[in-house]
């Protein structure tokens, strides 16, 4: 079993791996790169707080693209309204069919 701190190293590491993935997602979804970063952010701060709860190693990457995804969504909602949010979800659904795993 690895300490905290090593499983924090880990976690950091990883994310950080993940990081232009998760801003062009963030960019596609929320629709400019002004607030890509928050979103990004928000995904951080969700996922690490949500970490001990993870459980499928090999899905880590596709996990996070979903924290990011979800957080980018709540983006839209407060500054646009569900409908557009919605719509965005749509958009979203359809291109991210595609297998996001650490493989790639």
């Amino acid at each position: 079993m690895k300490s905290e701190e090593e499983q924090s190293a880990i976690f950091v590491r990883r994310f950080l791996r993940s990081y232009r993935l998760l801003h062009f997602i963030a960019c596609r979804v929320l629709g400019d790169e002004e607030r890509a970063p928050i979103a990004v952010q928000n995904c951080w701060r969700t996922s690490s707080r949500n970490l001990p709860h993870f459980e499928h190693e090999g899905a880590f990457r596709t996990w996070l693209v979903r924290v990011l995804i979800d957080e980018a969504l709540a983006i839209l909602r407060e500054s646009q309204g569900e409908k557009d949010a919605a719509a965005a979800d749509v958009n979203v659904a359809i291109w991210s069919t595609a297998r996001l795993d650490d493989k790639h």
